[in-house]
């Protein structure tokens, strides 16, 4: 049985739309501090629906020190990324350009799907080089030993961050596929339009009624006029050579 190529992106672009919401909701950053004896005395959790965590409380001296500054994405951000998956989600599993749907809708659920890849792009490249690297939150791990306070720090990347990663990857086939889809779709109806409007240019006469009728009735009016002057010319001749001969007699 032969693969459906569309059928496969499809699936995984629908896989990738889950994966993607699922990260929404688990942990994209860590970070640990660990002393010698084993203690845990520094623990920075991210999450991007609900910011920086801690499982300590206010007034722990080392937790509040390395407490991450500047280091959360607008929660606006979050809430067009949503939106758009739920928007893609629906356009994915309802609306097909092969299925006869109006090419003008298909091409606005178009739009949003590439724009969710995009958004994937976005959390994959901007989060980390603007929001965890210039707030010395390395990236995507490290383990960096500080021997003046005896502890050892963990700098790593969470499940909910990586996950972007495979979404992207799941996401990205189908709407490339899709696009390439529609942008034929679109090539061939308006090459199809141009060819009957070519065609009903080249056999279309402009039809004016007036200058018709003036023409009709101008053509009539010299037929009339020829038809009247001739038998009467000729009587004319006739009786006058009539006139002429008699006169003679």
């Amino acid at each position: 049985m032969p693969i459906n190529f569309k059928s496969v992106c499809k699936g995984l672009f629908v896989i990738g739309l889950l994966l993607g919401f699922v990260s929404v909701f688990l942990d994209w950053y860590y970070l640990q501090g660990i002393s010698d004896s084993g203690e845990t005395v520094v623990c920075w959790i991210y999450n991007v629906l609900f910011d920086w965590s801690t499982p300590f409380s206010e007034g722990a001296f080392f937790n509040e020190t390395y407490q991450p500054k500047n280091a959360t994405m607008p929660v606006l951000i979050i809430i067009v990324f949503l939106i758009t998956l739920f928007v893609s989600t629906y356009s994915v599993l309802f609306h097909d350009v092969e299925r006869g749907d109006k090419l003008l809708k298909v091409r606005k659920f178009n739009f949003v799907n590439l724009s969710l890849v995009m958004l994937f792009g976005f959390f994959i490249l901007v989060f980390p080089l603007f929001f965890l690297l210039p707030n010395g939150l390395y990236y995507p791990y490290l383990l960096f030993h500080d021997y003046d306070l005896n502890i050892t720090f963990y700098y790593s990347i969470g499940p909910g961050y990586f996950i972007q990663f495979i979404s992207f990857s799941c996401t990205f086939p189908y709407a490339l596929f899709n696009h390439s889809v529609i942008t034929t779709f679109d090539k061939e109806q308006s090459s199809v339009e141009n060819t009957v409007n070519r065609y009903i240019s080249s056999v279309r006469e402009e039809l004016d009624l007036d200058k018709l009728i003036a023409k009709e009735e101008f053509e009539l009016e010299s037929t009339n006029s020829t038809q009247s002057q001739v038998p009467k010319s000729q009587e004319e001749e006739i009786y006058e050579d009539f006139l002429a001969t008699r006169g003679r007699k």
